[in-house]
Order: C-alpha cells, then sequence, then structure tokens
C-alpha cells in the first residue's frame, strides 16, 4: 500500500510544485505513513508516499533505471517471475522490492508493460526522454486513481481530495453523478464521456481511469485513453479442478515474508476460504470479524467463530453499533472519497482500525467472489426472469417513489439537461444471457466504484493494505469464462463452483458450505435505531440544518418528510434513502461543494 500523486503544469515553476507535492504528501500520509517523496521536473511533479511492506528497509520510491522515474502503488505479485526474466536480460535490481521491475518493463514494452503485471497497482511512470507521463491501473480496479485535465493542466492522485487540492479550482458537482449515488448507492454504470480520460465521478472535471487501462500525456497533447493488458477468460472442462489447482497457490504468493498479515472473516464462503488457504500456506493467523453491539439478524458471529476454530485462527471480535454513527461517519466520508452509502462503511472503518492497532498492515479478503461467480440473489432472479428492470431496482436501495421527489424543481430541471446514457444490461435489451451481462457490468463499472474503492480507501485510513485474492488474473479469467448455468444451479444454489470446489477439498466446514447467503453488514434500520436511536436524531439533525436548504438540491419539506415516513414505518428502504442524504451532506461540508 503506497499512494501516488502528480500534476502537469507548464506554467508553474519548481518551488510552487514542491510545495504542492509536500501538500498532496500530507493528504495522502494515511496511506503511506513509512515516507514520502517526489520529484519535479520542468512542469512536472509526481510523487508518492509509502507504506512499507515489500523490503522494508530498501525498497524506497520512485524507482529509477533506463530513463524512466517510477511511482505506483499497490503489489506486483508476479514480481519474482518478472525479475528472472529481466535479469536474463541484464538488467540489475538493488532491492528485494516488488516495484523495481516496473521501470526496466516500461523501457522495453512501453505501455505494454501493464499486460505484463499480476497484481493491483495503479502506477505512474514517468519518460524522461520524451516527457511522456503513463498511468496504468489494474484489471480488476483494486487501485483506484483519480484524474483531471483541464486544458494544458493534468493532475492524478490515489484519492480525492489530494486531486482536489492538485487541482485548486472550486468543487462542482457532476449532477449526473449525484442521481447515480442516490439511484445505486455510488456513481457508477455511466457510459463514459466520449474524449474523457476516465469514468465520471461527483465532482464534475474529475474521473477515476477505469480498471485495465493506460493514460498517456505528453507535453503539450491531449491525454490518450486505451486498454491496457486484458486477461482473456479461460474455459475449463472442470472449472472447480481449475480453481482448486489455481486459488491455493495464488493465496500463498499473496502473504508477505516481511510484515505480519491477517485475514477479514466474516463467517460466510468467501472469506473463510480465504482464511483456511492462507493457513495451510502460512500457519495460523488471527482474524477479525465484525459483530453489532445489539441483536441483529445480520449477526454472522457463530459462523466466524467456526471458520476461526476450524482453521486455529485467533478470532478478534469488533464491535460496532448505532451509538458509534455520529462519531465516526465524518472521519468514514472523509476517507471513502467519494460518497458511497452502503451501510458497511462505519463497520469496514471500525474493522480496519482494529486490524492496524493489532499490529498488522495487511489484510486478505475475500471480496469480488460474489461478482465473479454468481454469488447475489439479484443474479439468481435475473438468471430466472430475465427482468433486467428489475435487476436495476435491486442494485438500489432508495425508493424509487422518494428518488426524484426529494430533488428542487431547479436541480430536476438541471438534471433532466445532462444525463448520461446507462452502461447496465437494462439499456441493452435483448441479452440472450442477461444473468451474464448483468455480471460483466457489476465487474467493470460496480466492483471498482462501489466496493473495492470502499475497501482500499477505508483500509488505507489505518494505513493497512487488503489483499483480494479473487482479485487475481488468474480468478477472474476463469470466472469470467462461466456461463450463468455455471455459476447458479438449477435448484437456485449461487456460487456453484466456489462451492463445489471448497466442498472438494474441505476449504470451509459443512455448515458454512450449506448456510443461505448473507452480506457482511448491517440493516440500516438497526444503526439508525439501535443504542437509544443517537444515529438517528443526529441525522435528523444534520439533514435539516439551513446549509442543506442553501443549497437548493433537496427540498427541505420532502427531507423532513423523509424522515417522518422512516420513524413511522421503518423500513429498510427508507432507512437507506435517510443514509444516502446523510453521507452525501457529510460530504458537502468537507469538499465545499454544493453547486451544479
Amino acid at each position: 500500500m503506497c499512494r501516488v500523486f502528480g500534476l502537469l503544469d507548464s506554467r508553474l515553476g519548481h518551488d510552487e510544485l514542491h510545495r504542492l507535492g509536500d501538500e498532496a504528501a500530507r493528504l495522502l500520509q494515511h496511506g503511506g505513513p513509512d515516507g514520502h517523496a517526489h520529484r519535479v521536473f520542468d512542469g512536472v511533479l509526481v510523487g508518492g508516499t509509502r507504506l512499507a511492506i515489500s523490503d522494508p528497509a530498501h525498497g524506497w520510491q520512485p524507482f529509477t533505471a533506463d530513463g524512466f522515474t517510477v511511482f505506483y502503488n499497490g503489489e506486483i505479485y508476479n514480481a519474482p517471475e518478472l525479475r528472472r526474466r529481466l535479469a536474463a536480460e541484464g538488467v540489475r535490481f538493488r532491492t528485494r522490492c516488488d516495484g523495481e521491475v516496473i521501470a526496466p518493463l516500461f523501457a522495453r514494452h512501453g505501455t505494454a508493460a501493464a499486460g505484463l503485471l499480476d497484481g493491483m497497482f495503479a502506477v505512474a511512470a514517468y519518460e524522461h526522454r520524451t516527457g511522456r507521463l503513463t498511468l496504468v491501473r489494474d484489471r480488476a480496479g483494486v487501485k483506484p486513481l483519480y484524474v483531471f485535465a483541464d486544458g494544458e493542466r493534468f493532475g492524478f492522485a490515489s484519492e480525492l481530495p489530494a486531486l482536489l487540492r492538485l487541482r485548486g479550482t472550486a468543487v462542482r458537482l457532476d449532477a449526473d453523478a449525484l442521481d447515480r449515488y442516490l439511484r445505486f448507492k455510488a456513481p457508477f454504470g455511466a457510459v463514459p464521456d466520449p474524449g474523457a480520460p476516465g469514468d465520471p465521478t461527483l465532482v464534475e472535471g474529475v474521473y477515476t481511469l477505469p480498471p485495465g487501462h493506460a493514460l498517456e500525456v505528453a507535453p503539450g497533447g491531449a491525454p490518450r485513453l486505451t486498454a491496457a493488458g486484458a486477461v482473456s477468460p479461460t474455459p475449463h472442462d472442470d472449472p472447480e479442478a481449475g480453481l482448486a489447482g489455481l486459488l491455493p497457490d495464488l493465496v500463498a504468493g499473496m502473504l508477505p515474508s516481511d510484515v505480519p498479515y491477517c485475514a477479514v472473516l466474516s463467517g460466510g464462503l468467501d472469506s473463510t476460504v480465504v482464511t483456511t488457504l492462507a493457513t495451510r500456506a502460512g500457519g495460523p493467523l488471527t482474524a477479525f470479524t465484525v459483530v453489532p453491539r445489539t441483536a441483529s439478524a445480520y449477526d454472522e458471529l457463530p459462523f466466524a467463530r467456526l471458520a476461526a476454530r476450524v482453521n486455529g485462527a485467533r478470532l478478534e471480535e469488533v464491535r460496532v453499533g448505532g451509538a458509534d454513527v455520529p462519531e465516526v461517519l465524518p472521519a468514514v466520508v472523509r476517507s471513502l472519497g467519494q460518497p458511497n452509502s452502503d451501510p458497511i462503511i462505519v463497520s469496514t472503518y471500525r474493522l480496519f482500525e482494529a486490524v492496524r492497532a493489532a499490529g498488522f498492515p495487511v489484510a486478505l479478503t475475500g471480496d469480488a467472489s460474489d461478482e465473479l461467480f454468481g454469488g447475489y440473489d439479484r443474479f439468481r432472479a435475473l438468471a430466472h426472469s430475465g427482468d433486467s428492470g428489475a435487476y436495476r431496482d435491486a442494485l438500489s436501495g432508495m425508493p424509487v417513489s422518494w428518488h426524484h421527489s426529494l430533488y428542487t424543481a431547479g436541480a430536476r430541471e438541471h438534471l433532466e439537461g445532462v444525463r448520461r446514457p446507462d452502461a447496465g444490461p437494462w439499456a441493452v435489451p435483448g441479452a440472450g444471457d442477461p444473468a451474464g451481462a448483468a455480471a460483466e457490468f457489476e465487474l467493470r463499472h460496480r466492483l471498482p466504484v462501489y466496493h473495492l474503492q470502499r475497501v482500499d480507501h477505508l483500509s488505507a485510513a489505518h494505513s493497512v493494505e487488503a489483499r483480494v485474492p479473487f482479485c487475481r488474473d488468474g480468478v477472474t479469467a476463469l470466472g469470467r469464462s462461466l456461463g450463468t448455468d455455471r455459476k447458479i444451479g438449477p435448484d437456485g444454489t449461487v456460487k456453484v463452483v466456489l462451492a463445489n470446489a471448497a466442498a472438494r477439498h474441505a476449504w470451509a466446514p459443512a455448515e458454512i458450505l450449506g448456510r443461505p447467503k448473507q452480506p457482511f453488514t448491517f440493516r440500516l434500520s438497526d444503526h439508525l435505531l439501535d443504542e437509544g436511536a443517537v444515529a438517528l436524531g443526529w441525522a435528523r439533525q444534520v439533514l435539516t440544518d439551513p446549509s442543506v436548504a442553501r443549497r437548493a438540491l433537496f427540498d427541505p419539506g420532502r427531507v423532513e418528510k423523509l424522515l417522518a415516513e422512516f420513524e413511522e414505518r421503518r423500513t429498510e428502504r427508507l432507512a437507506h434513502a435517510v443514509w444516502a442524504l446523510l453521507v452525501l451532506e457529510l460530504w458537502l461540508r468537507q469538499t465545499g461543494g454544493g453547486s451544479l
């Protein structure tokens, strides 16, 4: 885990670029607390902060070789193989750090080097001879990278606050992205703007580099976005055997040798499999799970304890309740970068806080398995009915009847003029495999923005690197090769391939293999109503503040009515509508945004 940043602005002198480098590093220090560095060339700033995991004593950035200066965030898991190949070509290495392979690869292969890297990464490579800057992002989208392009100015950073500091202009909201946030809990699902340097964010003019893409910026030229190193689906006659022959070695190769590591264990199939394989490769470990402080239907503690016991793991139980919300949520929102209204955000923040307090800079998680292997009920429902409209509605946490009615008339009119086309499967009727089209949509759009970005930012907030075995190239290639009939059984069983492999090889106890899927999260109505409804009272105070009315985004009377209706009916959908507005309002206060 590190953080990267940079700015191209020919109008700025060295002193100003150095000052901006220091400021960006301070804003990114939590994600790289062990040191920072930056380099300034003519009109160019590139830099980063470091969380020392690979070769802690010597692996300091930047890596400079063959006319390239490289900063990167993440881990290159196939670095040992790449080092051997490069050493045979005469490259000499000074450290054991995985990132040292990147500069010689770029010198030999250009942007095609991205296709040789297997890992999670956001790379910034500056070529001294041409002055060209190249950014690349891993294929799954584990490591985020925000960018802006404004005339001859271009900037990038691993987190939005640092990028906004480099850009230095007022924050204006992207109305379409705001609407997508309310619809889908995070701003994803748009067809990218023609000629834009990436996918839109909630800030107008700021984009995220799409997963598996490269962005090249030459002096005086416009950014050029290209696909970089896609991994083709890999069909298997026996996918269970293919997964069993692949996943254990990949997990073993992700265990750090220089620092301690742990696992995140919900008690579900995915995290249990990762915990089991990590234990078999490296011995018993410590696992962390989240437990609601008050009774909840979402409490998975018995299963987490079972998975820990069969693996000889020490289980740390992180207890979270609604009373934590007023204290913690502002810090959570600040760490998220973009608003994300998944109810898991508070518990995830607390979990990684406990991970770091216990001395672990690396945590393995079971994220992304549901997207790859068909784990969501909405996939099963879509496969059965073919109703992509119902699938779209399942992605939303807010009742449709409330969604548009919350806007002021002016905001609604503005939104109608700036809507982007949808990229979801409901926008392309007649797909032969609607559930398969939905899975591809989620892997490309929802997983990086809604899920992986959240995990990355909330772990980085506590100087923890979250490693995601199900996002390894080999696993994603296998998962993407499976048709819906191989993921979802005729009886409605989900994640058939993973469950069968786990059963064959005892990756999980029978009680976990046979249990229904349950989200590693909290009921929002519990969050808002448990422990004396402290969170709800605070939410009401925030959402009825006069500043909300002054922004003229939402009708104050409709917001009041929403709060009253939730208190009366206490449904999960209404709770989510309140939560989404609360998260957004805190973000608007922190960024100074609000105008459309």
